[in-house]
């Protein structure tokens, strides 16, 4: 098996059997153990690039294809997909072996014929590399940027066309690698010394984060000895505005995998309380691993449905920590199964709303809460932060912001930071 077949067959999983892209990419990397390096970085741009890039992709191919594009066998239209790409997105890889290599992928998963099918459309397309746009929006931007048509329209109605336009193309960008350095055992700029001594060109960024490159994470001997933490920008600034203190017991709602609940711990100084609360017995097992390899001792994990009051916990908090549920589509440029609109969106306000006004209840007087979301979708941010404020007078607005990745070279995220009063 290569890099594009083992291509195939996760992306067969994601589109067909619903796996999550990087559930099912790390579990074909296992399978594929002898990939050096160059065969995993194309398995992985392959998987990515064609789940990023499937709308603009399924739409040429339809320009070229005498058989409509749901109506083609299920690995054809992958491989037709994955050639595609190739063509269009990868420069480095020669056109006759995208076309190629595609035409082996026909014979070995398709019926007698797909090879001769496969070939015909690539190598229509690689003649002219010409294809039509729908006329009108929000399909020729659909089909421009490579998302659904429900997706422009949400972004166009929340800012503008233009905007939205701008944050699109943003969002299908590559993501740098952000490192947060874990305060209780070194600062930013040690880190960035330390990881050069590891042989990794590093910066320095706001606060303790360092940005990268990029490189294997869970190979790192100080990634293992607890020395920093992945964490993008927008999820960083969700604890710092926080801004727990040492001793204060502060309640996470919705804390797995576990990142912002360890920010807060390390923003204590390890001292103090920090309940992390997830819904999902083995989502606290990743906090619990997280907190024991950064060193953290300080964080307690409780089995909770945010949506559900826990009596033991009201009045408790000097501050509350609401990430809540969300529709992603800030960081689309790192998840893009987003685009897959799997998630009815209009199903998430009400839980969003009904966590936050729960975790409002574990505050004490003078508390401090703060809601956010990696959503760019102002139904799940302002529209929920303005009905809370004014369903619940007893509660001022200190702090709002929405971070973009166009403007802050950030993920898209979403900040608001209230006090009980």
């Amino acid at each position: 098996m290569d890099a594009r077949e083992a291509a195939l067959i996760t992306l067969y999983e994601v589109f067909y059997e619903d796996a999550y892209s990087n559930l099912a990419l790390k579990s074909m990397q296992e399978k594929c153990g002898a990939f050096d390096r160059r065969e995993r970085a194309l398995l992985t741009g392959l998987v990515h690039g064609v789940i990023s890039r499937r709308y603009t992709l399924d739409h040429v191919i339809g320009c070229y294809s005498s058989v409509k594009v749901k109506k083609l066998a299920k690995y054809i239209r992958i491989i037709l997909e994955l050639g595609l790409y190739q063509l269009m997105y990868m420069d480095k890889i020669p056109e006759s072996a995208a076309v190629n290599e595609s035409v082996k992928l026909a014979k070995r998963y398709g019926r007698r014929g797909a090879d001769r099918f496969v070939n015909g459309v690539l190598r229509s397309f690689c003649c002219s590399r010409e294809y039509s746009l729908p006329e009108t929006e929000p399909e020729k931007a659909a089909v421009e940027l490579s998302y659904p048509p429900e997706l422009v329209s949400l972004f166009v109605k929340d800012y503008g066309e233009e905007r939205a336009r701008s944050i699109m193309r943003s969002l299908n960008e590559p993501a740098r690698l952000t490192l947060r350095a874990n305060a209780l055992k070194c600062s930013g700029d040690e880190l960035v010394k330390l990881l050069s001594n590891e042989g990794q060109s590093a910066e320095r960024g706001e606060g303790t984060l360092v940005y990268s490159s990029g490189f294997d994470v869970a190979a790192s001997e100080l990634y293992r000895r607890g020395y920093f933490s992945v964490q993008d920008k927008g999820a960083y600034m969700a604890a710092v505005s926080l801004d727990p203190q040492p001793g204060e017991t502060v309640i996470d709602m919705c804390a797995a995998p576990g990142g912002k609940s360890t920010h807060i711990a390390e923003l204590q100084k390890d001292s103090g309380k920090v309940i992390a609360c997830d819904i999902y017995p083995h989502k606290l097992g990743l906090i619990d691993d997280a907190a024991k390899r950064l060193g953290i001792k300080t964080i307690k994990t409780l089995l909770s449905d945010g949506t559900k009051t826990r009596e033991e916990l009201i009045g408790t908090a000097d501050r509350v920590l609401c990430d809540v549920p969300c529709s992603g589509t800030g960081i689309i440029r790192r998840k893009p199964d987003i685009k897959l609109c799997r998630t009815d969106i209009s199903e998430l306000p009400p839980i969003q709303s009904v966590v936050l006004e729960n975790g409002a209840k574990y505050l004490k007087s003078g508390g401090v809460i703060v809601y956010s979301t990696c959503t760019l979708l102002k139904r799940e941010n302002e529209e929920i932060t303005a009905s809370f404020l004014e369903r619940n007078g007893g509660f001022e607005r200190i702090f709002e912001n929405t971070y973009f990745p166009d403007t802050d070279g950030s993920d898209g995220f979403y900040i608001c930071k209230m006090r009980k009063k």
